[in-house]
């Protein structure tokens, strides 16, 4: 891949059958998660899930690696022209005649490209070498449908293949058969932000957890669980609500971890309010901070559909991202975490080149992504799609697979083993040059092996460690 360095429709809702059963004890706990998995709660008015055992979330915690992974969805299909501008392309400017952001408010990146006005707080992380921007990146083949797309980026699959299982919930179902009696002391990965995520599902069901409001979200954090099972009244129903109460808690394991890595991560730099990205990614760092050993964390930021009157709705969205994206950035540079913590963008497709008839862009195809941290390769990889060939529905042609994006992420950021990389996609895709080393404890050799030696753990006996 190429690379420059900095200086150079379907409805939009789903239809559900109600369910007029009556629920049983059974049908209640496997909802919470119960027998060793998780429960669901909301965090702040948010969705937010643990998962617990899957085979990569194995192989990294296996692996000698404090590195984590914050993945940013942008839901809705954000606009990739107006986020990366082509600053010297006449075919930009000429077919965006209301919408295309002037050369003179961009803020340059080299000689070709600017990025958004409201995205100047990451001019500097730019500047600093600790960001990378992936030019038109997509899959072959696109889908258009919101759905369809978000399901092709969630499970890494082909367009034409239909999976149920997300990329990192892989084999869910074959790998240790012991978790519901042994779980795992913490969240292997944390989701905040909107409903249970195709990416980490399972062959069987996401182990996930919702917590409804900020509420309870200082309930975790004070106390260490959800509800309060003595604060009930005094007669059956309170009898009732005490027992219901003492399943919620006891579903959910996590409760203890998660409330001590809350109460000793702070946030050490001041994040923007009413800001609903960048409230959840000040979450993720006190849980980092705190000492979580979560090593996958998912967030959203949803309105990048924008039909209609997008100038005025994509500059508030760029707003949000960008100073949410800087402020996380800080905080983690401030403790030093930054040092472990690789942020990147997603999005199920970009928008078309020309603007409409209501001043905003239609369903598109490829757009470009961010990867931000401290050992980013900082600056541009790929080929920006052309604006002139475009593909047979008159989109623009990707230049790189995400699914390149997700294999390189996965085997030089988190140590995963190449085998064990192309075994997730079913396939091998090109890895990028765009973090510092790789993840140390996961071996990538495919040579046979010959001979081992297994020897005497030490000391023995052991008390706390061996």
């Amino acid at each position: 891949m190429r690379k420059s360095r900095p200086g150079s429709s379907l409805s939009h809702g789903r239809a559900h059958a109600a369910d007029h059963r009556v629920w049983s004890r059974r049908d209640f706990l496997s909802q919470l998660g119960a027998g060793g998995v998780a429960a669901s709660f909301m965090m702040g008015g948010k969705p937010m899930h643990a998962y617990g055992y899957h085979p990569l979330a194995a192989a990294l915690q296996a692996g000698d690696t404090d590195r984590v992974l914050v993945l940013i969805q942008l839901n809705g299909g954000n606009d990739g022209l107006n986020t990366i501008i082509p600053i010297e392309n006449d075919t930009y400017y000429t077919l965006r005649p209301n919408i295309a952001i002037p050369k003179a408010e961009a803020v340059n990146l080299n000689a070709d490209f600017g990025m958004h006005p409201l995205l100047n707080p990451l001019e500097s992380v730019w500047n600093d070498g600790k960001l990378g921007i992936v030019h038109g990146v997509g899959y072959p083949d696109p889908n258009l449908s919101h759905f369809r797309s978000t399901d092709i980026w969630s499970t890494g699959s082909n367009s034409d293949e239909f999976l149920s299982t997300g990329w990192l919930g892989r084999h869910f179902d074959t790998e240790n058969p012991d978790f519901q009696e042994s779980p795992p002391d913490h969240p292997l990965a944390v989701q905040l932000g909107q409903a249970s995520s195709l990416i980490l599902q399972g062959p069987l069901s996401p182990m996930g957890m919702n917590i409804a409001s900020q509420n309870i979200l200082e309930r975790l954090a004070n106390g260490g669980q959800l509800y309060d099972e003595a604060a009930v009244p005094g007669n059956n129903h309170g009898d009732q609500l005490a027992y219901v109460r003492t399943i919620a808690n006891d579903s959910y394991h996590y409760a203890g971890v998660i409330h001590e890595a809350l109460g000793i991560g702070t946030n050490a730099v001041a994040y923007p309010e009413q800001n609903n990205l960048a409230t959840d990614l000040a979450s993720v760092a006190r849980m980092i901070k705190g000492g979580l050993p979560t090593r996958l964390y998912l967030v959203s930021i949803g309105g990048f559909d924008t039909h209609a009157n997008q100038l005025t709705r994509h500059e508030n969205l760029m707003d949000d991202l960008g100073r949410a994206m800087r402020a996380f950035q800080d905080d983690l540079t401030n403790s030093g975490h930054d040092e472990c913590v690789l942020t990147m963008t997603f999005s199920e497709f970009g928008r078309r080149v020309e603007e409409n008839g209501s001043r905003g862009t239609d369903h598109g195809t490829a757009a470009p992504l961010f990867v931000m941290g401290k050992d980013v390769n900082g600056g541009f990889f790929g080929d920006a799609p052309s604006l002139e060939t475009l593909d047979n529905k008159g989109n623009l042609v990707h230049s790189t697979d995400f699914r390149s994006i997700y294999a390189t992420v996965l085997e030089s950021w988190l140590g995963v083993g190449a085998v064990a990389v192309d075994d997730i996609f079913g396939q091998s895709f090109e890895r990028l040059d765009l973090v510092n080393g790789s993840g140390t404890g996961v071996s990538t050799e495919t040579g046979a092996v010959t001979a081992f030696d297994l020897h005497q753990n030490y000391p023995n006996p052991f008390a706390n460690q061996t």
